[in-house]
């Protein structure tokens, strides 16, 4: 049976090799995301928080060829090191950190990570690599430090430009960064800036800052046990800290909330209720 033209019409195939999605949601109120691909970009929406935020987890999924189920307990260590994207404006000059051209700050072409703050042109997202902040053991990958007793240290994970204005290196003590293109360093977990020149003398173990008794290391964070759950190594003299946020809170500004704990701490430790978060019973 052929269909109509008119019904045919409402039906299209989109390539999702290269695939980006980022959330476009004004106050997470519409729950509106955009599908970005080399040669389209569609706008579309769901009905409430929880749909959209699967429909990203799935079409990430599709677009690396990898089986992606709503709810598995895996898909955190699945998707961990993946950009969370966010369409934003700038109000001072940005840099993207794919090929270190500014972004515009009027017309929001621009998309930045809600966790690690990576920033780039729509055109150049499918081009990014898996470096957002570290969740698990597995994920820092090559970059552990063992002591010589073979404990575990926390290194240090660089993120390149877009520096705050008072920004100061903790090497030299002198400014760094640039409002005139990419450059010097910031660490995602302790905050520390360095200079690109300053970086090798720089300490390599990381002190997590502030929140560091607040803070699960993803060094401390290991793969999931039999019964489906993280065996965790709780650091000396830490009392980590779980986060429930219910995103439709305070005016539906509690995706804010879950964008900055995400910033503060190892993203693992930070749960959206209407998505996730404990069970009943």
């Amino acid at each position: 049976m052929e269909l109509d033209d008119d019904i045919a019409e409402l039906y299209d195939e989109v390539e999702l090799c290269g695939v980006t999605v980022a959330e476009t949601s004004t106050n997470n109120i519409n729950h509106e995301f955009q599908v970005i691909t080399p040669f389209r970009c569609l706008s579309l929406g769901a009905e409430n928080r929880k749909e959209m935020e699967e429909w990203i987890a799935s079409l990430r999924a599709a677009g690396s060829r990898i089986f992606f189920e709503a709810n598995d307990p895996h898909s955190l260590e699945f998707l961990s090191g993946q950009h969370h994207w966010y369409a934003t404006s700038h109000a001072r000059p940005t840099y993207c950190n794919i090929c270190r051209d500014a972004l515009s700050g009027v017309t929001s072409h621009g998309l930045s990570c809600e966790v690690c703050k990576f920033k780039v042109h729509k055109r150049c997202a499918s081009k990014a690599i898996n470096n957002c902040k570290w969740t698990t053991l597995a994920s820092v990958g090559k970059d552990i430090i063992e002591d010589d007793d073979g404990n575990l240290q926390m290194p240090h994970q660089w993120m390149e430009g877009n520096l705050p204005v008072s920004a100061k290196c903790i090497v030299c003590d002198k400014t760094c960064g640039s409002v005139l293109r990419l450059q010097d360093w910031r660490c995602l977990w302790c905050k520390a800036m360095v200079h690109t020149a300053c970086r090798p003398n720089c300490f390599r173990i990381c002190s997590l800052g502030p929140s560091r008794i607040s803070v699960v290391p993803p060094t401390a964070l290991h793969s999931i046990g039999m019964d489906e759950t993280w065996e965790v190594s709780r650091p000396l003299g830490s009392s980590p800290l779980l986060v429930f946020v219910n995103s439709k809170s305070g005016d539906n500004q509690g995706a804010k909330f879950l964008r900055r704990f995400k910033q503060l701490l190892n993203p693992a430790q930070v749960f959206d209720l209407t998505s996730s978060g404990p069970a009943l019973g």
